[in-house]
């Protein structure tokens, strides 16, 4: 039976609702007119920074990549083998050859370097007072440079401070004077080969096109301008020049403050309002610093541009405020229907819905909107009560699927190798070992194949193991052995993933006891977790094989390779355990090189439940 809502009840609601939308409407109406010009401006200057944010971005992004591309190079000839043995060849007959050699891998290291056309000049200088260049035909020099560069005012401060690479700012290049553009003077040492010394050092000349060329498709308004900064110089940036400015600011106040959320900041900028010098003007500025230190690009925001939109914005927010009066006159003809009641049924079926309850509340289908929406919050109920009975039983389903794969995954590598070991075996030896191995494996094949049980007696585990490693045993000629030492009988009873030690063990055999070339031992403990004696086992798996470097040991758990089953390597054991039984429960990697090597496993004594 539809419930019918009192008629009176939807009126007082109906003229509360309409008393205080005028309210609302005509308060913040009067109180946005009041606020409204200083808001927006603040918001205005926001919006204009953030888009110029962005633009910077992608021109700053683009000056970095230059950056990059001649700090490449200049790693590349600290690193080089040629280039090493040139800066180190002595002065004789076979100098020359040195020298050419060094010379054609700079100039295909230079051709091949995305910036060459904005780098004037490339000199590198040995410790023989010998040095090869790339320079522009037009712009060769005669110069000694292998002692005109040396003797540069700069060339000491930026030889020892790599870190302060474009300190001297633009200055003239000083081997052409007929270069109309400017340079950047970059220099960096070239160490020895083989000891820490300063043998050499690589002198690059920067054009300003570095900084200019990536403004092609930049833009900004007139009254804008844009800065580079290069530690203590200042530069105006266009798009043909790089000229001197004396233009310096004193900050106010940051425009957005320091909220990691806004475009500003996710594009790497800051903006300021500040007050210029010497122009004596207030003015916003945005900030984007480059990739090397102390470095930053700088552009004032038009205010020309602030002036305009002010202007039009202010108009749209006089509409807005006519149709929120409009939209308040409409609402009494039109509001008429009783709501709130509704409204708070439909929030408190979601309520349930949220806690678990997904039985449906046939009241809440009304014949109108706000009852579509009921039926839809009721579906939605049945729905995910559906979809996590689905979930359920699809991860059971999932669980058990993942488990028949692995059982149908036999590496045919292992059967090979063990099918080569008994062909071996019956043609030099005779027959007594072959019955051991076909047995071995045999059992093997019988518990790969054998139900989807998941879990096993750790008694079952270890008869597999040894059956698994009788098999190796043979192909190693009975050179490795396998001890098995449980502290207490009872433990061999707990519950363990099948085919858990079996790639432990693969592992000491193939990666600790084969790379030493002679007879090595895998033991098995089994003992109490000393940290939770009652609740927990450790089993470890020792050899004293090779051992692991450290920075491999954490690897190892990542590496999913195995000569005995295709993806069940000891990274997979180790998701396995810990989907199984919890992320508190695992593989514990333990080595000393040259030593051995503890995987030391820990599992719930009771199976997880």
């Amino acid at each position: 039976m539809r419930t019918r809502f009192p008629r009176k009840a939807s009126y007082k609601l109906q003229r509360h609702i309409i008393l205080f939308t005028l309210f609302i409407t005509l308060s913040v109406g009067i109180l946005f007119s009041m606020v409204f010009t200083g808001l927006y401006r603040n918001y205005l200057s926001e919006s204009l920074a953030a888009s110029t944010a962005i633009n910077m971005k992608f021109l700053a992004d683009s000056i970095d990549n230059n950056l990059e591309s001649v700090n490449h190079l200049i790693r590349w000839a600290q690193q080089n083998t040629t280039i090493g043995k040139y800066i180190q060849a002595p002065d004789n007959a076979s100098y020359g050859i040195t020298a050419l050699q060094a010379h054609t891998r700079l100039t295909e290291e230079y051709q091949n370097n995305p910036v060459n056309a904005m780098l004037h000049r490339v000199v590198i200088g040995n410790k023989n007072q010998r040095f090869i260049q790339i320079v522009a035909a037009q712009y060769s020099s005669t110069h000694n440079l292998s002692a005109a560069i040396p003797a540069l005012p700069y060339f000491a401060d930026l030889y020892d401070n790599s870190a302060g690479r474009l300190s001297t700012g633009f200055v003239p290049e000083p081997f052409s004077p007929t270069l109309e553009k400017k340079v950047i003077p970059i220099v960096a040492p070239i160490y020895a080969q083989y000891y820490s010394d300063k043998a050499g050092w690589i002198f690059v000349e920067v054009t300003q096109d570095l900084f200019t060329a990536p403004l092609e498709y930049y833009s900004y308004a007139e009254d804008a301008k844009l800065y580079l900064v290069l530690e203590e110089h200042m530069y105006e940036l266009s798009k043909n020049d790089v000229t001197p400015s004396d233009f310096s600011y004193e900050i106010k106040d940051e425009l957005t403050g320091f909220d990691a959320d806004t475009p500003l900041a996710q594009n790497g900028c800051h903006a300021y309002t500040v007050h210029e010098l010497p122009a004596d003007k207030d003015s916003v500025i945005v900030i984007r610093p480059l990739s090397q230190k102390n470095c930053y690009l700088i552009q004032t925001l038009s205010n020309q541009e602030i002036h305009r939109q002010n202007q039009m914005l202010a108009l749209i927010w006089a509409i807005i405020l006519i149709l929120m009066l409009f939209v308040a006159l409409l609402l009494m003809v039109f509001l008429h229907r009783f709501i709130a009641v509704p409204v708070q049924k439909l929030r408190r079926q979601i309520d349930l819905v949220a806690e678990g309850h997904f039985k449906p509340d046939a009241t809440l289908e009304w014949n109108h909107e706000l009852g579509d929406i009921g039926r839809g919050v009721n579906k939605l109920a049945c729905d995910m009560e559906q979809l996590i009975e689905k979930r359920i039983a699809d991860e059971k389903e999932k669980k058990d699927l993942e488990y028949k794969m692995l059982q149908n995954q036999i590496n045919p590598h292992f059967l090979y190798n063990t099918l080569n070991s008994i062909k071996w075996m019956a043609s030099v030896q005779g027959a007594d070992g072959i019955a051991d191995m076909t047995t071995s494996l045999s059992r093997l094949l019988r518990s790969i194949a054998k139900g989807t049980q998941l879990l096993i007696p750790l008694s079952e585990e270890i008869a597999l193991v040894k059956d698994y490693f009788n098999i190796q045993n043979y192909r190693y000629g009975g050179t490795i052995a396998l001890e098995v030492e449980c502290m207490d009988d009872t433990l061999l009873q707990v519950p363990i993933i099948k085919f858990t030690l079996q790639p432990l063990v693969e592992n000491a055999i193939f990666h600790g006891l084969e790379p030493r070339g002679n007879s090595g031992t895998i033991r098995i403990i089994i003992q109490a977790e000393q940290s939770a004696p009652d609740q927990n086992v450790e089993i470890i798996v020792w050899d004293n094989g090779v051992g692991i470097a450290p920075e491999k040991a954490e690897q190892l758990l990542l590496d999913n390779s195995s000569e005995f089953f295709k993806e069940i390597g000891i990274g997979n054991v180790q998701k396995r355990l810990q989907y199984q039984f919890g992320a508190q429960y695992g593989i514990h990697v333990e080595s000393a090189l040259n030593q051995y090597t503890k995987m030391h496993l820990i599992i719930p004594k009771n199976g997880g439940n």
